[in-house]
């Protein structure tokens, strides 16, 4: 006796003929994503049926069947585990290309050999001009020839010419960094919003008991593509809701444990300034702008959304001190915003104003184009003789974030904030102190600046200082110790009548001031290149018939091809200085370190690449469509079909036999 009834057995052959005509379907969609981005193979979830209820005349001698089979749903064949760790290799994959990609860019600027002339670097050869020049001046038939002191001239501004262009070269890697930089910030934002908005169709796409695999596939392709920008950990919960039902519910954060998705809300990235590229991540909230109850970023900053100078009307009134304070101090810290105010040529600067207003205690920004002067005086607002207009007033929306810490990211978007910040053997104590041990080893463009500053000023001051006597030494003073002057100008010494000297190099070509001399403004001194000054054959004191020695030139030569002392910064990471010709400060310390910089990292990338690739492989092996597997599954199915047909086919002749010649 069976438990089943009579037509049973038919809805048996047919659930048998659904299911698997499902199966043959998902198989199909398989094969054409075969060649779909990010697509995850789906496999139909079956189930045997059966009857939780007994027959009314049910025995011990009846035979319990199933009822057949049901499709459950349909699933993915994803491996969580391998996901994590693709992800977290794929952080440092993006790490490392971003970090080569700048140091390729800063390879472009210091490749000497590849841009050199006749096996020699643009700048070496520039040095090696120099010598060769000096040494032509020193020969006894170019005493006194101006065109021999024009040609030396004319090597140095080689020289300065060439040291200029590399910094202005840096100066354009660095902006085209920050471009980057932020466009990457930008993208993860975005990439943050089309999570949340997947989360959101996804959430209800399982309220309404449909699987949103397609909405799935988009939503871990967005994900392994955040993983390369920043670190993350990704994590499924389940989230109660009303009758009862249970869904997904997808969390990232940062490595760190920060909040960047939870659920349908999300947190953004913000550039909180540009000058040490500080960053910061806002509170979670929803589509509509909504922030999240449950699970808000630990707040402790303000971050300026945005900033317009109004009148009075306008001005944004804050009630709150610590949201005022924190505004005007990052106006006055951003280089988005502030300007020096002890500098005249700059524009503009800010303070608080604390005001009564309807509400009670308002605190009012005001920004202030004159009265620089009284600022750098230490004269501030209600002191005697300060100018208080004309000032504007400051509309500055303010939002609250929470500042990351220099190193709590990783990924493609710190390594491009470490090419922007990182200064190597340059960086000061407190930074290594108090934000990061490792900041004396990382290089990045502020290192090779501050690295070509270094070579650019040290060789300014040796060539300043060999081409440069004393006033005390070279000029008459009378009984009470003060110079003789003749029409105003200082009247020199008999023996020094020769002397022709001065600096040779300044911070401007219009001018001899050699204060704060960098790559970037080292010029031929205003004299040298009119004409006033001229190489100083001699610092000896001279008569006229001895007036042919050339002991300095002999002393310039020497100097450029010895080695100098170039010191580093307030910080050093066992050792003081570099020890080198100029031409090997710039082949050893600065193209030497860039190039080991380069070997290292590309090392690193090959390892983390040949790992990603091994995990992408083992992912892609459950992920991945596979023709063979379909077709073995599309033959198994379609077997199935045919034989739940022949089972419909075969229980419709019994139902024949039993319904037509029973009793005939």
């Amino acid at each position: 006796m069976s438990n089943l009834s009579t037509f049973g057995t038919f809805t048996m052959a047919r659930l048998g003929i659904y299911v698997s005509q499902q199966a043959l379907n998902v198989t199909g969609n398989n094969i054409s994503n075969i060649n779909t981005e990010g697509y995850t193979r789906q496999q139909l979830e079956q189930k045997a049926m059966s009857f939780g209820g007994a027959d009314r005349y049910i025995t011990r001698f009846a035979v319990r069947e199933n009822g057949g089979v049901l499709a459950t749903g349909v699933n993915q064949l994803r491996d969580k585990y391998l996901d994590i760790r693709y992800r977290n290799e794929m952080t440092k994959v993006g790490e490392m290309e971003a970090k080569r990609k700048g140091l390729d860019d800063l390879a472009d600027i210091f490749d000497e050999v590849a841009k050199g002339e006749e096996g020699e670097g643009v700048l070496e050869a520039r040095f090696n001009d120099l010598i060769q020049q000096l040494e032509n001046l020193s020969q006894p038939q170019n005493v006194g020839q101006d065109v021999s002191d024009s040609l030396v001239q004319k090597a140095a501004t080689a020289i300065a010419k060439q040291f200029r262009d590399y910094a202005e070269q840096l100066s354009v890697l660095r902006e085209n960094t920050v471009l980057e930089f932020k466009d990457n910030i930008t993208s993860v934002n975005m990439t943050l919003d089309k999570i949340r908005d997947l989360n959101e169709s996804i959430r209800k796409a399982d309220i309404f008991g449909s699987d949103a695999l397609a909405q799935r596939d988009q939503r871990n392709l967005l994900i392994d593509e955040l993983s390369e920008k920043i670190g993350i950990n990704v994590t499924y919960e389940m989230e109660k809701i009303d009758g009862g039902i249970e869904i997904e519910k997808l969390k990232i954060t940062t490595e760190s444990g920060r909040a960047l998705v939870d659920g349908v809300y999300t947190a953004q990235l913000k550039l909180l300034n540009e000058n040490n590229f500080d960053l910061g991540i806002s509170e979670l909230k929803n589509a509509k702008g909504k922030a999240d109850p449950d699970t808000p970023n630990a707040l402790n900053g303000t971050a300026i959304d945005s900033f317009n100078v109004v009148d009075q009307s306008g001005a944004r009134k804050f009630t709150s001190r610590e949201e005022a304070e924190a505004a005007w101090e990052l106006l006055n810290n951003d280089p988005a915003y502030y300007e020096n105010p002890s500098d005249s040529s700059k524009a503009y600067y800010y303070h608080l104003v604390e005001t009564e207003g309807e509400a009670g205690t308002e605190y009012v920004i005001h920004q202030h184009d004159t009265g620089m002067a009284d600022t750098a005086a230490g004269r501030g607002p209600g002191s005697s003789g300060y100018v208080v207009t004309p000032f504007r007033y400051v509309d500055a929306t303010t939002a609250p974030v929470t500042k990351l810490d220099d190193t709590e990211l990783s990924g493609a978007l710190q390594a491009q904030r470490e090419l922007l910040t990182e200064a190597g053997e340059y960086t000061d104590d407190n930074t290594i102190q108090n934000v990061d041990k490792e900041a004396g080893t990382k290089r990045g463009i502020p290192y090779y600046q501050e690295a070509l500053d270094n070579l650019a000023r040290t060789f300014a001051e040796k060539m300043n200082e060999a081409n440069t006597l004393s006033d005390d030494v070279i000029y008459q003073k009378d009984e009470d110790g003060e110079f003789v002057l003749d029409n105003g100008k200082k009247v020199l010494k008999d023996e020094y009548k020769y002397y022709n000297g001065g600096a040779l190099f300044s911070n401007n070509g219009n001018t001899d001031d050699t204060a704060d001399i960098t790559a970037a403004n080292i010029s031929v001194a205003y004299g040298w290149s009119h004409g006033a000054t001229h190489v100083l054959r001699t610092k000896q004191p001279l008569t006229l018939e001895q007036s042919t020695k050339q002991d300095n030139i002999d002393h310039f030569i020497t100097l450029l091809t010895s080695d100098q002392d170039f010191e580093y910064g307030a910080h050093n990471i066992g050792r003081t200085k570099f020890t080198g010709t100029f031409q090997d400060m710039l082949t050893d310390s600065i193209a030497g370190t860039l190039a080991k910089d380069q070997s290292i990292t590309q090392s690193m990338l090959n390892n983390y690449n040949a790992s990603a690739d091994e995990l992408y492989l083992d992912r892609d092996s459950i992920m991945g469509v596979d023709l063979n597997d379909e077709a073995m599954n599309m033959m198994m199915f379609q077997k199935a079909y045919s034989a739940a047909c022949r089972l419909m086919t075969t229980y419709d002749g019994m139902l024949d036999k039993l319904i037509n010649g029973t009793a005939v």
